[in-house]
C-alpha cells in the first residue's frame, strides 16, 4: 500500500536532489510498524465553538453515534493508499488533540474536488468510529474536526482577500495563527503549535539572512540560538536529512584530497557501518554505469547531428537513440539533465 502524502498550510522543507535520496535510502533501515498505542496526557479542555457561521454548522453537524450512511467508493487519490495519521486518547479517556490527528482529517480532505465536503466528513466519521473512541473522545473528535472545518474555511477566505495585499510573511503567518485561535480555542496548540514555531523561526532566520548590519559570526552565532527553540521532533528530522548532505561532502573532500578507494570505504565502515557500506559501493558501480551510458549516449547523440543534415531526420533519429538507450524514468532523467545543462550555458 502506498502513502498519501498531506501538504500543510505552511511548513519548513529542506530540498534534496534525487542522488541524495538514493544515497539515504543506503543508510535507511526498514523497520516493521508497531501496534498503536494510545497517547497518555493530560486531558484536553472542551473549546467553546465560536467564530463559526452558522450554515456551515447546519451543513455539518451530525450525531456522532448516528448510524454510519452507505458511503461511495473511495476516490481515485486515496485508492491504493494507506489512511495517515491517528486518534489517540490519554488515561482519563478523552482526546489527544495533536498534528496526528489533523493529518487524520487532512489525508480524507485531500480528496477535495473529487467529491464534497459532506461526503469526505461522512468519511472521517467513519474512519474515528472504526477505532473505537471512547464516547468522550469520539464527541470531541467530531467537535474538533466541525471547528477545523470552519477553520480551512475562514483560511480559504483569509487568502482571498490578502491576493495582492501588502503584507509581508510574518504578518500573514501571525493572521493565520490568530484565526486558529479565533476558530479552534486551545485545540489550535496540538494541531499546529509546532508548525507555528517552525515557521517562526524560519521568518526570523529570514530577518536575519538580509540583516547587513550583521557580521557573519554572529549572523551564524543568531541563528544557532534561533534553531535551539524548535521542536526537538523537528530538529532530529532535519538533522536526518542534512546527514547524507555532510556525508557526501565529507567524502568529496577526501576524495580530492587524494584517498584511495579503500580510505573512502573505511570511512564509510566507521560512520554508517558495514551493511550501509555495501549498499553504497553498489550504488557508487550503479551511478559510474549510468554516467557511462550517458556519456555513450550524448556522443552518439552528437555524432548524429553532424552526419545527418535533414532537421526533422536528425531529430528523428535522436528520438529512436534515446528510447532505444533508456527506460521511460531514465529517459526523463535524461531530458532534465538536458534542461540543466542548458541552462547553464545559457547567457
Amino acid at each position: 500500500m502506498k502513502r498519501r502524502a498531506v501538504i500543510p498550510v505552511a511548513a519548513l522543507c529542506a530540498l534534496l536532489g534525487a542522488g541524495v535520496f538514493s544515497w539515504w535510502k543506503a543508510r535507511a533501515t526498514p523497520t516493521p510498524p508497531g501496534p498503536a498505542v494510545a497517547a497518555v496526557s493530560t486531558p484536553m479542555p472542551s473549546a467553546p465553538r465560536v467564530g463559526t457561521p452558522a450554515p456551515h454548522r447546519a451543513v455539518l453537524t451530525a450525531s456522532p453515534t448516528s448510524a454510519t450512511p452507505t458511503l461511495p467508493p473511495m476516490p481515485g487519490s486515496l485508492q491504493d493508499t494507506e489512511e495517515d495519521g491517528s486518534a489517540q486518547v490519554d488515561a482519563s479517556g478523552h482526546l489527544v488533540v495533536s498534528v496526528d490527528l489533523r493529518r487524520l482529517f487532512d489525508y480524507y480532505l485531500s480528496a477535495m474536488g473529487e467529491e464534497g465536503l459532506p461526503v469526505i466528513r461522512e468519511r472521517i466519521l467513519a474512519s474515528l468510529r472504526a477505532k473505537n473512541l471512547p464516547a468522550a473522545a469520539m464527541e470531541e473528535a467530531v467537535r474538533v474536526l466541525d471547528d477545523y472545518l470552519a477553520y480551512r474555511d475562514a483560511a480559504r477566505t483569509f487568502a482571498a482577500n490578502q491576493r495582492g495585499a501588502e503584507l509581508d510573511l510574518g504578518a500573514r503567518l501571525e493572521s493565520l495563527r490568530e484565526l486558529r485561535r479565533e476558530h479552534l480555542g486551545p485545540w489550535a496548540e496540538g494541531l499546529f503549535g509546532d508548525e507555528e514555531r517552525v515557521d517562526a523561526v524560519s521568518v526570523e532566520r529570514m530577518k536575519l539572512q538580509q540583516d547587513t548590519t550583521l557580521s557573519p559570526e554572529e549572523r551564524e552565532r543568531r541563528i544557532a540560538a534561533l534553531d535551539e527553540q524548535l521542536p526537538a521532533e523537528y530538529r532530529a528530522s532535519r538533522d536526518e536529512a542534512l546527514r547524507p548532505l555532510r556525508q557526501q561532502a565529507v567524502e568529496r573532500e577526501l576524495v580530492e584530497s587524494g584517498a584511495s578507494v579503500e580510505d573512502l570505504r573505511q570511512h564509510r565502515l566507521a560512520t554508517v557501518g558495514a551493511e550501509a557500506t555495501e549498499r553504497l559501493e553498489a550504488m557508487d558501480r550503479e551511478e559510474a554505469e549510468w554516467k557511462r551510458r550517458l556519456a555513450e549516449f550524448r556522443s552518439r547523440r552528437e555524432a548524429l547531428g553532424q552526419s545527418e543534415p535533414n532537421p526533422a531526420a536528425r531529430q528523428a533519429a535522436v528520438q529512436r537513440l534515446l528510447f532505444d538507450s533508456f527506460t521511460p524514468e531514465e529517459r526523463l532523467r535524461v531530458e532534465a539533465l538536458d534542461a540543466i545543462d542548458a541552462a547553464a550555458r545559457a547567457p
